[in-house]
């Protein structure tokens, strides 16, 4: 279908929201320019900066909301989205707002969307006017505040967890859930109810209690029974409310799964590579003791990095005739939990630590000091063979039982290079990342890898951009005279010619495919002279690379020029939202050139492979398009 012209009175907006018949144009142009170039797109979303509608916006987002499931989701299907990447969903630590460092196995209860708990769908069990108090004393409706969040779910749950149970018809599908995870949720749920008894770290827990599930003497083991069957006796309340949060959570993953069959916007899942604190706690005797996992000194922290995380001891992971051990069965129930959750897949956080683990002794206060690469430096030394084993016979066998295959997985191989880790991933051909942030060539991206401008671990592009076209640059390219010229060239000439460099190879990475060289010469100067032009070819760097999957990180997608996570500090992360009103200022950042328009970058990557001239009708469409919402 082609756009015609367009005629427009005063009163209409653009550069916002394209009407109903350019938005059937549009959508239809991006699905089949996707489709010739191999391309599938992921947003990265996670729970809590999930939009809100201001009659649910009680602080936090969720995933399962209204917003997300009603309005988001057909949004983003209509902007050629078929994915959208989560973070790890487990239960988190009190007081650290990270969802890489799990508590349990359990859900993260930030999840569960309480206003749906208002609604008939639940028996109204949370009563309005709670809610409504909620809504009003939030501090920030457009920011997390995890204190204020975590002070408020415990309250409205409580109470909603009260009236549930005088909810006659409700009750029998909860007492299902707790029969068929019972065995699985138990340990977590008496983690859970002693964390909150002595609010400190589990090793300082006294008598028994810190080692509950791992007696060390034979008279011990009748002693932990009766103790844990007097918590179980004594907390049964709050075992049972454990549970109760856990199932709202059940329900609603279920409800979003069917959602995901019907739109075709599937959620993928984030596994962390921490152990949460409640599995190494009810399972000590299978970590390696007195040591954790971290990282070496990288590009992210000059003196590595200290994550306090448990490691298996390599010896229970597989026993010695390759059959899963205690510990490897631990990981590969882990994955199923993910796959059976995550119809579109799963992200495999720091997958160097699934292959090579760096490994350090928790009483060294400095790195590197008796840590390294704990099986290609340390006592546990593997076969060339060898390395593979846990993606192959624990997460790869976990993707297939479960309906998936090594498509569906995302290996984060970011970081320090590890001549292992390289050699796995292509024995595997997993796909790994590629961030061109990180100074990444998209022309060089493997096809089998996802790539990105940044993640949650990056500062927006926006900042980015401003960094790299700073005034030193802007100053050297404005400059006439060619003494002066030199002179700051001297003085700055690794920043500048970084900028030369990446700029010239952004332009020719992206130019039409009939492009003469005068061309190429021009376009390099814009893309230097005009920060606009710079991020629109940066974009559609991402669809003229060869990898089959390009994923946009939120900020990134509206432009919202803020840093979501700075590793190595805890200090105003994990903080920033979607807005609200995210469809209005999707569009005002689409036409003021701070966020991707999508019909442009994919026009500009059929015509840098030539498709162009083939597909004249489907060139006039995204062209027009790009032009609408750039307006």
């Amino acid at each position: 279908m082609r756009i015609n012209s367009i005629s427009r009175s005063d009163n209409q907006t653009f550069g916002r929201k394209l009407n109903p018949a350019e938005m059937q144009v549009y959508t239809s142009s991006l699905n089949e320019g996707l489709k010739l170039l191999n391309k599938k797109v992921d947003i990265i979303i996670h729970n809590s900066a999930a939009p809100s509608f201001p009659k649910e916006n009680i602080g936090i987002g969720t995933l399962f909301s209204d917003t997300v499931q009603k309005k988001l989701i057909p949004f983003l299907k209509a902007h050629g989205i078929t994915g959208i990447q989560q973070e790890p969903n487990n239960l988190r630590k009190l007081g650290d707002p990270s969802p890489y460092a799990p508590e349990s196995s359990a859900k993260n209860i930030y999840m569960i969307p309480l206003y749906k708990l208002t609604t008939e769908k639940y028996g109204k069990i949370l009563p309005k006017n709670v809610f409504l108090e909620m809504l009003e004393a939030n501090p920030n409706p457009e920011k997390v505040n995890y204190s204020f969040i975590s002070k408020e779910y415990d309250v409205a749950l409580k109470i909603a967890y009260s009236i549930f149970k005088l909810r006659k018809a409700l009750v029998p599908k909860f007492e299902s859930f707790k029969k068929q995870n019972e065995e699985k949720l138990e340990k977590a749920a008496i983690f859970n109810t002693l964390s909150d008894i002595y609010k400190t770290d589990w090793r300082q827990w006294p008598g028994l209690d810190n080692r509950l599930y791992a007696p060390k003497t034979k008279e011990e083991e009748d002693a932990v029974k009766h103790r844990i069957a007097e918590i179980k006796r004594k907390y049964k309340q709050d075992i049972d409310f454990f549970m109760f949060k856990q199932f709202l959570i059940d329900t609603e993953n279920q409800e979003s799964n069917k959602l995901a069959k019907e739109t075709g916007v599937k959620i993928i899942g984030d596994s962390p590579v921490a152990s949460p604190a409640a599995d190494e706690w009810a399972n000590q005797n299978l970590f390696l003791e007195g040591k954790a996992i971290g990282c070496p000194p990288d590009a992210f922290s000059k003196d590595g990095q200290r994550w306090g995380f448990g490691y298996f001891n390599p010896k229970y992971i597989f026993n010695p005739d390759g059959t899963l051990g205690k510990a490897g069965q631990i990981l590969k129930e882990k994955y199923d939990s993910f796959f059976a959750s995550f119809p579109g897949g799963l992200r495999i956080d720091h997958t160097i630590g699934l292959v090579d683990p760096f490994i350090y002794k928790v009483s060294e206060k400095i790195l590197p000091e008796n840590s390294g690469r704990i099986y290609s430096q340390g006592e546990f030394k593997k076969t060339e063979e060898e390395y593979s084993n846990i993606l192959e016979k624990i997460v790869l066998q976990s993707a297939k039982e479960h309906g998936m295959s090594k498509d569906d997985i995302i290996c984060e191989d970011l970081g320090e290079p590890n001549i292992p880790t390289q050699k796995v991933m292509k024995k595997l051909d997993l796909s790994g990342i590629s961030v061109t942030q990180f100074d990444y060539r998209g022309s060089k991206a493997p096809e089998r890898n996802v790539i990105m401008i940044g993640s949650h671990d990056n500062i927006s592009f926006i900042e980015y951009t401003d960094q790299l076209l700073n005034n030193i640059v802007e100053q050297y390219l404005k400059t006439k005279n060619i003494i002066t010229k030199l002179l700051i060239k001297s003085k700055n000439k690794e920043k500048i010619n970084h900028f030369m460099t990446k700029t010239r190879l952004l332009a020719e990475d992206t130019a039409p495919k009939d492009a003469t060289l005068k061309d190429v010469d021009k376009y390099t100067k814009e893309l230097r002279t005009d920060k606009k032009k710079f991020m629109a070819a940066s974009f559609a760097e991402l669809f003229t690379s060869p990898a089959r999957r390009v994923q946009i990180f939120f900020a990134d997608f509206w432009g919202l020029g803020k840093t979501y996570n700075r590793p190595g500090t805890n200090k105003g992360n994990w903080e920033l939202r979607i807005p609200s009103d995210f469809e209005d200022e999707y569009y005002k950042a689409v036409a003021e050139g701070k966020a991707p328009n999508l019909a442009d970058a994919i026009g500009r990557a059929l015509r840098q492979r030539g498709l162009d001239k083939e597909h004249p009708q489907l060139m006039m469409n995204l062209d027009e398009s790009a032009r609408i919402l750039a307006e």
